[in-house]
């Protein structure tokens, strides 16, 4: 059946499974790597998330383990990853540390949507993404940052000073 508004082969009340990625930015910060100190960090993280205790913050971070399916290579890709809690669902930002570009796990997540996980608190979490529209997560950006512990805040602000690009914020819902 094809959709009258788009003109699509798929049903009308289908909805996508992927979302179109924003732009990438201009200038920014260096953009965070997987070598060296940075993969040890990343690594530790990772095992941080996975831990079966309560979730939170630590440090004034709350850090979940998402895992990807790679949009190019097919391969699972896992990375640590701040959120925050909404909708009861859980909230990211792609910042990459205010880097020009997006990070590498916002590209898979917007080929396959459908395909994510996360673990936090000892639990593995099937999940679905969906991006918020910049108007909507403007709104929503501006709440976060009331609920969000102030050394994050501050992280977070500075990464958005660091770069010209819209960093997106996507919602993850259970599956």
């Amino acid at each position: 059946m094809q959709n009258p508004t788009t003109g699509d082969a798929r049903a009308a009340d289908e909805t996508p499974t992927t979302f179109p990625p924003l732009p990438a930015g201009t200038y920014g910060s260096k953009q965070p790597t997987n070598r060296g100190i940075e993969g040890l960090i990343t690594r530790y993280l990772v095992r941080q998330a996975r831990k079966p205790r309560k979730p939170g913050a630590r440090n004034g971070a709350s850090v979940l383990a998402l895992t990807t399916i790679g949009a190019k290579s097919g391969l699972e890709r896992t990375s640590p990853v701040g959120y925050g809690p909404h909708e009861g669902g859980w909230l990211i930002t792609a910042s990459a540390a205010g880097a020009k570009n997006h990070p590498a796990w916002y590209y898979n997540l917007a080929a396959h949507p459908e395909r994510a996980v996360i673990e936090i608190g000892g639990e593995r979490i099937p999940v679905a993404a969906r991006q918020l529209a910049p108007d909507e997560a403007d709104v929503t950006f501006a709440a976060l940052l009331e609920t969000m512990h102030p050394v994050a805040r501050r992280t977070l602000l500075g990464y958005r000073k660091a770069t010209d690009r819209r960093i997106p914020l996507i919602h993850l819902t259970r599956r």
